[in-house]
């Protein structure tokens, strides 16, 4: 403790001079003697030293543990009492002026110096324990989140401005007052009073949360939308002496979520409308190229075969006879057409769909990809005959249909198994290749169109749609429906 600066307060000159060559003596340096409190308070603003020494009965209108109790609220320097007294009175005193030591006369050189160094020794703790307390108070009062600090019993021991602003307490008022009255908070959907969690995290140790949908009551009767964490807050030696608030308004964010919302609806239901209207418009092109096309080519045919029989039919070679093989080659070709115009009509719009129903559109798809691709395509089903509403039918449908073009492109599969069933009033579509499989990042990518289709298709429904595949493995494609949904009703946009 060398070279550390004292000032000595004491009104008898040979106490002070004796004092004086005692911590001359122990290493000490001594700033200044004074022999009242005013000197003492000017002497401690010019020199600022280390430590005061101060008697208690001194000369001036301020006594020492009044001298002390300043210095300690002006300078923050620490004082060691010296002096005589030892009644109940003064030690009350003393012990309520923030003093670092209390020693009597007459002393001992060691238990001077001991009393110093302890002085020195606390001070120099307090003032750390301060700087940590002044950093902390700082770093808490700069976050963007709600801080309240309580202790073992649940009062507020802190309380940081973003707090004060979402509870409406000031930290005056809130420090000292139990939690569950500066806290308010409510359950939103059902208005009740939510529960005080310090009690459960003080009981249990554990972090805890609060339900999504809790509001936050103001003192002012202001209501906000609150994320929040409890955590309790420990001691060295594990003991619980309190517990740490967290939270935030997410006003801001509950409303871009209803925004998100919004507009996710709203797509849904563009969607929605598109698709209503593609499949109406393929039905329309389907029936017309079916009808009107094919209605002329069989008058072509007709008109044809009329022609054919008005021509000669001997085997010998005859100008005639060309025409003959004209009018057969065109026979052929018109054969060709009607079995294009029913393919595209098909894919159109399979008639099987509207007119035998779901589960024999499927099959029938089966059986095209069978014919198209050569891989075998089972399904299995105890829906034969379900009678499905025309929107959910075109649903399952499509999403079957872009499965198998999907593992006719992509999956490089032997074998298809498709299951169709209804399972606890949801139908139930799987369809199961045992091709090269899918990753999750061929799923992410943007361009993935048709399972982004799909899974629009069932969302539009109420339904759910998942891809589950690994390399090697194959793949799996479930869509998930309620029975007998209907896709929602839309205005044009």
């Amino acid at each position: 403790m060398a070279n550390e600066r004292i000032l000595i307060v004491e009104d008898e000159s040979p106490v002070a001079t004796l004092l004086e060559r005692y911590l001359k003596k122990a290493g000490f340096s001594i700033s200044a003697k004074a022999e009242t409190g005013e000197e003492a308070l000017r002497q401690a603003e010019s020199l600022y030293p280390d430590l005061v020494l101060m008697d208690i009965e001194i000369k001036g209108g301020i006594d020492g543990v009044e001298t002390a109790q300043r210095l300690h609220d002006r300078f923050d320097i620490p004082v060691v009492f010296l002096t005589g007294l030892a009644d109940e009175a003064t030690l009350d005193r003393v012990r309520q002026s923030d003093s670092f030591g209390y020693l009597l006369k007459p002393f001992r050189p060691g238990e001077l110096k001991a009393s110093i160094e302890l002085a020195f020794k606390k001070h120099k703790g307090e003032r750390k324990l301060k700087e940590i307390e002044q950093w902390f108070s700082a770093a808490i009062k700069a976050i963007g989140d709600a801080v309240i600090t309580t202790d073992k019993a649940g009062r507020v021991t802190f309380v940081n401005p973003v707090a004060e602003a979402l509870i409406g307490w000031s930290q005056h008022q809130a420090v000292g007052s139990s939690l569950s009255d500066v806290f308010h908070v409510i359950d939103g959907p059902v208005r009740a009073a939510g529960e005080n969690p310090v009690t459960r995290v003080v009981r249990k140790g554990m972090t805890a949360g609060f339900p999504r949908e809790t509001v936050l009551l103001a003192k002012d009767g202001r209501e906000a939308p609150i994320e929040t964490n409890v955590s309790p807050i420990k001691n060295d030696q594990g003991h619980i002496i309190g517990s740490v608030l967290i939270f935030r308004d997410i006003a801001e964010r509950k409303q871009a979520e209803r925004e998100l919302n919004r507009s996710r609806e709203q797509f849904r239901s563009l969607v929605a409308h598109l698709q209503s209207v593609r499949e109406e418009e393929r039905t329309r092109i389907a029936r017309e190229v079916h009808d009107e096309l094919g209605q002329l080519i069989t008058g072509l045919k007709m008109d044809l075969a009329w022609l054919e029989k008005k021509l000669p039919q001997e085997r010998k070679v005859t100008p005639g006879s060309h025409l003959l093989e004209k009018t057969q080659s065109m026979s052929a070709l018109l054969n060709q057409m009607v079995q294009s115009v029913r393919k595209i009509s098909a894919e159109l719009r399979p008639g099987v769909l509207d007119n035998l129903g779901l589960v024999a559109a499927l099959e029938w798809q089966a059986r095209e990809f069978e014919t198209h691709t050569g891989i075998p395509c089972k399904i299995t089903t105890d829906l034969e005959e379900a009678d499905f509403d025309a929107d959910l039918s075109t649903a399952v449908f499509r999403i079957f249909q872009e499965s198998l073009t999907n593992v006719a492109r992509h999956a490089k599969a032997t074998s298809v198994a498709v299951s169709f069933k209804e399972c606890s009033g949801q139908l139930l579509l799987e369809v199961t290749d045992d091709g090269c499989g899918i990753s999750d990042s061929a799923l992410r990518k943007s361009s993935s169109f048709g399972v982004l289709g799909m899974r629009e298709r069932a969302a539009i429904l109420g339904g759910e749609f998942w891809i589950n595949g690994k390399a090697g493995a194959g793949t799996v494609v479930t869509v998930k429906l309620p029975h007998g949904g209907t896709i929602k009703q839309v205005q044009p946009p």
